[in-house]
């Protein structure tokens, strides 16, 4: 109606106080709404499953690996923990427990162009409970992933194809392969250089060895090692970090002898004294990177072309984590500081004292892939760098 316009015979118009009425009934009903609409929200945030939220890369990380693409790229395979994580507190008489639960528990694998930042291809794979650890290779075109038993979870082992990217294999499959296997697994984790399945069976076989590589099955540690062993006397040249004295201050050398001794796990005791490295494994060292001191180094990768050492810039109770390539000749060719490395690297012995390197180094992996390095921090996330200079190319957080 016009408002300048009169009212017809026997229509009723809203004066003032009865329009603010109706306002004031309709605001709440509005409110209302908004309110269950807030709450239906949150609820289903966390009782509804997490893909119907997210289309993209979700859930929390756990493993990476990379894989050649097309026109020299690189593909990521991510493995993410997708479950639904709550804590369930039990009270009883003198008794309280305290477990971490999970609704929806499963992972997905991820399979991510980090330079277009897409999804390409995902697989989820279902489970009872919460999945305490897990693992990725990647070998011959082959992807595998391998995740430990927990209570109701049994061990469980995955094999992908590349490309097209797809499950070819999975626990039953392989099994039958293996008449060893034939009772069943009760345990399962990978170990690398080489990479490898360590099994335990149900008919009480313990430390099997699947290696990769052959995809061949050994009795045990022992034999996969003499099988492994034909090159041992072979003179190779490696990096290694021998530490000065008791501190916390290493220096690097490049070390040649018969591989199968320069590569045993006290190489860097003995290098306290590099002297006795020739009577020990008719081995030498030649110091490099002079000058150079690496404060709590460890060598996370290393080839041909050289190594990469994580190590930080100052020892005591709090300090940052540097990441640096060192070329063939024993150079450094550079350092990826603080800025370009997770904040959750960082030392913090008070705050947490699993941030030494004798914990995070169970949790830190590099690797590389052509022109890419690919730094992985289990919980948090990826960073790739280029290999020749260093340059941060991407950063993926989950």
């Amino acid at each position: 109606m016009h408002p300048f316009s009169r009212p017809n015979r026997g229509e009723i118009v809203p004066g003032p106080m009865e329009a603010s009425s109706r306002g004031r009934r309709v605001f709440p009903v509005v409110f209302m709404v908004l309110v269950l609409a807030g709450v239906i929200f949150l609820a289903g945030k966390h009782c509804l499953p997490p893909s119907l939220f997210s289309r993209g890369l979700s859930g929390h990380f756990m493993n990476a690996v990379a894989v050649p693409g097309p026109e020299g790229g690189n593909r990521l395979w991510i493995l993410s923990d997708g479950s639904r994580h709550y804590i369930l507190r039990k009270e009883s008489p003198g008794r309280v427990s305290v477990a971490r639960k999970c609704r929806f528990c499963k992972t997905w694998a991820y399979v991510y162009d980090p330079a277009a930042k897409t999804v390409l291809a995902k697989f989820k794979t279902d489970y009872r409970t919460i999945i305490i650890q897990s693992w990725m290779a990647y070998l011959n075109g082959k992807i595998w992933i391998a995740t430990a038993a927990y209570e109701q979870n049994e061990p469980r082992i995955f094999v992908y194809s590349e490309d097209p990217a797809g499950l070819i294999q999975e626990t039953p499959e392989i099994i039958k392969k293996y008449p060893e296997l034939e009772s069943g697994l009760i345990k399962v984790r990978l170990e690398k250089d080489p990479d490898r399945l360590i099994l335990d069976t149900k008919d009480g076989r313990v430390g099997l060895v699947l290696a990769l590589g052959d995809e061949k099955l050994y009795a045990n540690e022992s034999e996969f090692r003499e099988a492994m062993a034909t090159g041992d006397e072979d003179q190779v040249t490696l990096f290694a970090l021998g530490r000065e004295d008791s501190g916390p201050r290493k220096s690097l050398f490049k070390v040649t002898g018969p591989m199968g001794r320069i590569k045993d796990s006290s190489l860097e005791v003995m290098l306290k004294n590099p002297r006795s490295l020739f009577s020990w494994a008719k081995a030498t060292a030649e110091p490099v990177a002079p000058g150079c001191v690496y404060i709590e180094g460890q060598i996370f990768y290393q080839d041909p072309d050289g190594c990469l050492i994580l190590h930080q810039d100052a020892a005591g109770q709090v300090a940052n984590r540097l990441l640096t390539r060192i070329d063939a000749n024993g150079n450094q060719k550079w350092t990826a500081g603080p800025a370009e490395l997770f904040e959750e690297m960082k030392v913090d012995l008070d705050k947490n004292p699993l941030s030494s390197i004798f914990f995070m180094k169970n949790e830190v992996d590099v690797s590389r892939s052509g022109n890419l390095i690919l730094l992985q921090f289990k919980g948090v996330g990826i960073i790739g760098f280029d290999f020749a200079t260093g340059k941060k190319l991407w950063e993926i957080k989950l």
